[in-house]
């Protein structure tokens, strides 16, 4: 969150400050003379310039700490709000120019808009220039202006009540991103998956063979086919077919060898696993896992001619160099049938 936000502050804040700093660095060209004007002498004037350039290596640097993620941001800007406080009471109460007030004014603003949601960026860059505010009213008065103190605490009253409002507002706008986020998930999660067995479904698996093929990962497909269960939702009904299917497809996700390998969905009573990386005795051995999982698990299946519980054939093949997707199932589900016409509860390759 708050890096999201730096990444789209930054920018601008730095644009605001490295702006001021090339303002004061050409000063004299925007403003006819104006160290003439206010007798700066030699050495003011390149103190201030390096200070300015300073400024301008620091914002710098923040943009590239924000860029690439690290660490460092708030020293920078505590860095960069002690220059522009020194600057400010210089400024202020030596020099007497009279931009400095807005000056400090608008940095402090920009600063609140720009750091808002990063408390300790902003109170290291902004509290120097808000301490400097006081100091310099000081030395230029010899003592305490009562003017300038209810104008500086009125001013305070409304930097601290506006980063609340702005938190508030940026808090509510958070709540909402991740309200959405939370929704398009869920709606991602009803286009993928197959509701009842709770597997990847057939686009979510066209998708995932796509991008393998694509990318030119290595592949087995093993597609499988819940044998007679035509005659299983004769005998027991559908509802009991379809807490069949769930079943199966539990016992599936259980003998895939990590989270890579895809189980889904397939088509009525077929399913399809993708097992990357995985050579043809691996895909054997997946085959082999699958069938003493469904004997461990017995569900009943009276009416097969096959076995007295639930069975599946297989058809196992591997993707090579210039295959479709298309082609590398066609080849499973021909390796499929082979398996059902030698007598089912078996694999082909």
């Amino acid at each position: 969150m708050v890096t999201r936000g730096l990444t789209l502050s930054m920018p601008w804040l730095a644009l605001v400050n490295i702006g001021f700093a090339l303002m004061v660095l050409l000063r004299n060209g925007l403003f006819d003379g104006i160290d003439a004007l206010y007798q700066v002498n030699a050495f003011s004037a390149r103190m201030i310039d390096w200070l300015m350039l300073a400024v301008i290596v620091l914002f710098s640097l923040s943009l590239l700490l924000v860029w690439q993620k690290k660490r460092g941001l708030s020293l920078l800007l505590l860095l960069a709000g002690l220059i522009w406080a020194c600057c400010a009471v210089w400024f202020i109460a030596h020099l007497k120019l009279p931009f400095a007030w807005p000056l400090c004014t608008t940095l402090l603003l920009t600063a609140l808009a720009g750091l808002y949601f990063f408390p300790v960026g902003l109170m290291s860059y902004a509290l120097p220039l808000w301490a400097a505010m006081p100091v310099a009213s000081l030395v230029l008065n010899q003592g305490i202006s009562l003017r300038f103190v209810v104008v500086w605490l009125i001013f305070t009253v409304v930097l601290i009540y506006g980063r609340f409002i702005l938190v508030r507002w940026f808090d509510e706008a958070w709540l909402r991103h991740q309200q959405n986020q939370a929704l398009i998930a869920r709606l991602d999660a009803l286009a993928h998956k197959d509701p009842l067995t709770d597997t990847a479904n057939r686009r979510a698996m066209e998708t995932v063979l796509e991008n393998a093929v694509k990318q030119g990962n290595d592949f087995a497909l093993i597609m499988l086919d819940v044998d007679e269960f035509k005659r299983y939702n004769d005998r027991y009904g559908h509802q009991a077919g379809d807490e069949c299917l769930a079943a199966v497809a539990q016992a599936l996700k259980q003998v895939v060898r990590s989270p890579d390998d895809v189980v889904s969905r397939y088509g009525g009573e077929e399913f399809l696993l993708i097992l990357f990386d995985a050579t043809e005795k691996v895909a054997e051995q997946v085959a082999a896992r699958i069938q003493e999982r469904l004997r461990a698990a017995a569900i009943p299946h009276a009416a097969s001619t096959v076995s007295d519980s639930v069975t599946v054939s297989m058809g196992i093949a591997w993707m090579t160099v210039g295959q479709t997707a298309s082609e590398v199932i066609a080849q499973a589900d021909a390796a499929l049938y082979r398996a059902k016409n030698a007598g089912r509860n078996r694999w082909s390759c």
